[in-house]
């Protein structure tokens, strides 16, 4: 198991955001790595960029494994670290300046560096039935993802299940600014980030297609900063009045006084939880990233999710606080002596340039558990 310790760190970049406040960007070097990384990458110093929140200033809300992008060999792999050590994970070791050592380095996206986010593919299991009945169609799985942070999850799941058409839905330009310019986001016709409130963009995209065209004759076009140069397409101009197959909520929470570190509450509030039903086909999957240290704040959680749906199972790491909900829009559920031949279905939809990498996700299957 790695060391939280950190050998060197490289502030890249801080800015402050009106609505999210200070943030930082920084790539990192550990002092120790799990001896599994030397096996798939050996010989290799493992680095990494982070995205920073200074309002949760010892957490990371995401870490990327970084490249050399001229000979594009791996000079990083993702290592599991102890306790809180997901991309939520403990910010820890000493600052050092900027050398310049990293100017050729760029994010790799064939990886994920947390677990949670393995762990939230892994609920793919649920539907991978359903997903292989789109793609032998030759349709797409429609996926919204609300909380961007540095891009890291949309650009992996983009890479590794070439069947998904992805909306990611950020609240923070100046977030989604920092996900192209620090960490290669990119967008093409399967991936688009819309700059939006994220339970207002659920909500907007069941109207009726009379208010949804009202919404788009009163809106203008968000246009990003004058150092990006980019234009994003307002959430309100290109809302389709369609069915999504999977929803995932990893959004922060500005607010710790709620208990909550991930989502914002009102992500659970039965309303919102009876919107996202409705916006689901109908054998749609919801995910939620849910970080809390309190135990009644969970167990209340489920309860509201079981008012609104009928299945609902998890996820939960050893690691760390990060527990992954997943909830069934049908009533009908894949039966537990399924799992095995559903995780070899969504085995077959993902893509890798190292086995290993999915490896790890479907290992995680393995580990979801009903909630009666």
């Amino acid at each position: 198991m790695a060391s939280d310790g950190i050998k060197k760190r490289n502030i890249v970049h801080q800015t402050t955001s009106p609505l999210t406040g200070s943030i930082i960007v920084e790539d990192v070097v550990y002092e120790n790595v799990d001896s599994e990384v030397s096996c798939i990458f050996p010989s290799q110093e493992l680095m990494f960029r982070r995205l920073v929140f200074e309002r949760a200033a010892n957490l990371v809300q995401s870490e990327a494994l970084l490249i050399d992008e001229h000979s594009t060999k791996l000079v990083g792999e993702t290592v599991k670290r102890k306790a809180n050590s997901s991309s939520k994970s403990k910010k820890s070791g000493s600052q050092i300046q900027n050398d310049g050592a990293y100017n050729q380095l760029a994010v790799y996206h064939g990886y994920v560096a947390s677990s949670y986010h393995s762990g939230i593919i892994s609920g793919f299991t649920l539907i991978s039935s359903y997903m292989e009945k789109v793609a032998s169609s030759g349709k797409m799985v429609k996926a919204v993802i609300i909380g961007l942070g540095a891009g890291l999850l949309p650009m992996f799941l983009h890479s590794c299940i070439p069947v998904l058409e992805i909306k990611a839905v950020e609240l923070d330009p100046v977030v989604a600014h920092i996900a192209r310019e620090y960490f290669s986001f990119v967008e093409d016709k399967r991936l688009k980030v819309h700059i939006a409130d994220g339970i207002q963009f659920i909500r907007e995209s069941t109207s009726s297609g009379a208010a949804q065209s009202h919404s788009k004759s009163n809106s203008s076009s968000y246009t990003e900063s004058p150092t990006n140069g980019s234009s994003t397409t307002s959430h309100a101009e290109d809302v389709e009045d369609t069915k999504v197959d999977i929803i995932i909520v990893d959004a922060d929470s500005s607010d710790s006084s709620s208990g909550l570190a991930c989502p914002a509450p009102d992500f659970l509030d039965e309303s919102f939880l009876e919107t996202v039903k409705d916006k689901l086909s109908d054998e749609g999957l919801f995910v939620v990233n849910l970080v809390s240290r309190s135990q009644a704040i969970k167990d209340m959680v489920v309860l509201r999710m079981k008012k609104v749906f009928s299945h609902i199972l998890c996820l939960q790491f050893d690691e760390d606080v990060n527990e992954i909900h997943f909830a069934l829009k049908s009533e009908s559920c894949i039966e537990d002596n399924c799992f095995s031949e559903a995780s070899l279905k969504l085995e077959k939809l993902l893509k890798f340039n190292h086995p290993e990498i999915g490896q790890k996700i479907i290992n995680a299957t393995k580990n979801i558990r009903r909630l009666k």
